[in-house]
């Protein structure tokens, strides 16, 4: 079957080319009819060319939802017209169609009109960082980097755990405003006089007992880890496109527990799913709320437009989404 898809066509630029995908699911898949594809930071970096499957041209997304058009003969949880989201399967989503393993896909209400709204893979991340890290009633949880996922984990930090003290570390103004709302203990600039004191305090107080890292930076990483108590636990959330650097004997000797958070850090991530959709019906996670661009997929201007943003973060960008109907 032959289905039109966005492609990283070169050095950040995007194509919308056909490709084929089969016909027929196997029996322990979906085939869904795409409405929308959320941008990922792994999305702005292959339009990049960095952390390519292979040479361009090359299609992308991961952050599907739509509806089932076809179901494999052993597929239980969802039926032909449920609208659903992906959140665990290939790299090929942002394309007319796709198909997915059936344990990736959740059903969304049958009332869903604003498909952008419902790009959920990334609060199944989230839901894995929190439940990887273990957070203990009374903790200490640093944050570092409130962008989109950080924003996220600060929702379910605050709504959703037994953390006790919660220190956000953001060097944008915007950002910060937006974790304030969520009112944890501080939030505040890192390089301003006062994060600067507030970072001294805390590691002359022996550190945190949870640091997590957003910052998707070296001074980011290196914060996080400046401020990690002894036998504390480090978490690894960011996707370092780099490598990245660390002091042993500290690690050795303050019996550091690091944690690398990507999704494939957990044998039974598919089984978070629904559970992550548990806490979005809830609202204990409303990613819905940093949805702040979107573009038509043959609009090839705000196309280029929503991807350039995706990767210099500006115009207020926290999130972006492609969109497969004009509807």
């Amino acid at each position: 079957m032959k289905v039109n898809g966005v492609f990283v066509k070169d050095y950040m630029k995007l194509d919308v080319m056909e490709f084929e995908i089969p016909d027929e699911p196997a029996p322990d898949e979906v085939l869904i009819k795409t409405m929308a594809c959320g941008v990922c930071c792994w999305d702005s970096w292959l339009y990049r060319g960095v952390n390519a499957p292979g040479p361009y041209p090359y299609v992308i997304g991961h952050e599907g939802v739509g509806i089932v058009e076809k179901v494999g003969s052993l597929v239980k949880n969802v039926k032909v017209g449920d609208k659903v989201f992906a959140a665990y399967g290939g790299n090929d989503m942002m394309s007319e169609y796709f198909i997915n393993r059936m344990d990736g896909v959740v059903k969304l209400p049958d009332d869903v009109t604003d498909w952008a709204s419902v790009v959920y893979e990334p609060a199944c991340c989230v839901i894995n960082v929190i439940n990887t890290l273990d957070i203990h009633q009374g903790d200490h949880v640093v944050l570092v980097g409130a962008g989109y996922m950080g924003l996220q984990t600060l929702q379910v930090l605050t709504k959703g755990t037994q953390a006790g003290r919660i220190t956000v570390f953001e060097l944008r103004e915007d950002r910060r405003e937006m974790a304030k709302a969520m009112h944890p203990t501080e939030v505040v600039d890192p390089e301003s006089e006062e994060g600067k004191k507030l970072i001294r305090e805390i590691q002359e107080a022996g550190g945190a007992d949870v640091v997590i890292d957003f910052g998707a930076s070296t001074s980011g990483f290196q914060l996080a880890d400046s401020l990690t108590k002894t036998a504390g636990k480090l978490g690894i959330a960011s996707f370092h496109r780099s490598d990245m650097t660390f002091n042993g004997a500290k690690w050795h000797l303050g019996g550091l527990y690091v944690y690398n958070l990507a999704p494939f850090c957990n044998p039974h991530y598919p089984e978070l799913l629904p559970k992550a959709y548990e806490m979005i019906k809830k609202r204990v996670l409303a990613p819905e709320e940093y949805i702040t661009h979107t573009a038509y997929y043959k609009d090839a201007e705000a196309m280029e437009n929503m991807f350039q943003r995706a990767c210099d973060k500006k115009d207020g960008y926290m999130k972006g989404a492609v969109l497969f109907t004009k509807d």
